[in-house]
């Protein structure tokens, strides 16, 4: 209702309580059937024009406050969305100072097969970069990009801890430098969780894929990684996890000492040169291996000791996002030498067929490697 037409309303109401005629005023207002009403039925001897009035303005009021309150919550709504749509969110700390969030969760939001380029996920913004890239974090959680830094709007508050996801996706790598300079190699369908710069007692992030760690050594901060299968904890050291989806886990130790607990906190403390099998969640076995053959990767290349021909498909499957499969006679073969993984998977391929005898039979998602 307009100023105008509250005006006039009051005006109505006035002449109403005074017993003038004023039927002519009731068929000219857009509201003439409500007013027709208080004048047909009420005793009019008994109508408070002022009390009328005033009962109006307090629904006007709280017309206005019910408008105000929807377009409150609808924003809310709209901020709150946004928010939730970058994967990378701030948390809070717990009583202890340590930091209480569900990775599993926050990974399951975005996968690595949904991604073409290497893809930085910020509270801020999402960044698609170049294969190999170099990304690196100041002490303060600033970031940069192969040496440029990336400008991004200043924060009033800096008392959350700020999460950024990492995503590799098929036949790429890239590699990190966290805020307390622990160095992080990131595989093919892989990501990682961290935050932009390490708060509180622990130093934790998730890992899923394939990755290399060269731990920051910090006895006062141990570092935790997490994922679906394990939890691992060291204080400063040199490994290789490998955990795709649909496979079992294993952890190689370079260097250092680890502890890695299953979901059925079961633990086992690892030394040099050890690899940790672990299947559907529990432990299944610990072995001394050469660790060369398991973070060769690392530096492109993929080192074959006698592997079966059916265990380096699987592998380049995973690597380039193809389906690869070989007829089982030939996939008992064993491959020596090392595979440039910078090559493109035909001349992969290629490069395994001069040493091995079979024919490649190819498609627009798969290859078949037959005898």
């Amino acid at each position: 209702m307009s100023l105008k037409e509250y005006h006039r309303l009051a005006d109505l109401f006035s002449k109403l309580n005074s017993q003038e005629n004023i039927e002519d005023d009731f068929t000219s207002m857009p509201d003439a059937e409500k007013l027709k009403f208080f004048w047909e039925n009420c005793v009019q001897e008994k109508i408070d024009s002022s009390s009328i009035i005033e009962k109006t303005q307090r629904k006007m009021r709280k017309d206005a406050m019910k408008r105000r309150k929807k377009y409150f919550l609808v924003a809310s709504a709209s901020i709150a969305a946004s928010f939730l749509i970058c994967i990378s969110t701030i948390y809070f700390f717990n009583q202890n100072g340590s930091v209480n969030l569900d990775f599993q969760a926050i990974a399951e939001e975005m996968d690595s097969q949904s991604v073409e380029e290497v893809t930085l996920i910020t509270s801020k913004e999402q960044l698609n970069l170049d294969e190999d890239v170099f990304i690196k974090y100041s002490k303060e959680g600033k970031v940069a990009v192969n040496s440029q830094v990336i400008k991004e709007k200043e924060e009033k508050t800096k008392e959350e801890q700020e999460y950024n996801q990492l995503l590799v996706p098929a036949g790429k790598r890239a590699r990190v430098e966290l805020s307390d300079g622990t160095r992080l190699v990131v595989n093919s369908q892989s990501k990682v969780i961290y935050p932009r710069c390490f708060k509180g007692d622990i130093r934790k992030i998730y890992a899923q894929g394939e990755v290399f760690l060269e731990v920051a050594h910090d006895k006062k901060h141990p570092f935790i990684v997490e994922s679906d299968d394990f939890k691992l904890q060291v204080l400063g050291t040199k490994f290789n996890i490998s955990n795709y989806k649909g496979g079992t886990t294993n952890i190689v130790l370079v260097e250092g000492a680890v502890e890695v607990t299953d979901k059925n906190e079961k633990k086992a403390r690892l030394n040099p040169n050890d690899l940790l099998n672990i299947a559907n969640g529990t432990i299944a076995y610990q072995k001394q291996v050469d660790v060369a053959e398991y973070i060769s990767w690392v530096e492109g290349i993929m080192l074959l000791n006698g592997n079966d021909l059916s265990q380096i498909i699987q592998r380049l499957s995973i690597y380039y996002g193809i389906s690869i499969q070989c007829d089982p006679i030939i996939g008992k073969e064993k491959v020596y030498g090392k595979l440039d993984l910078k090559d493109d998977i035909d001349e992969v391929i290629e490069c395994i067929q001069q040493t091995l005898s079979f024919t490649i039979e190819k498609s627009d998602t798969s290859i078949y490697l037959n005898k």
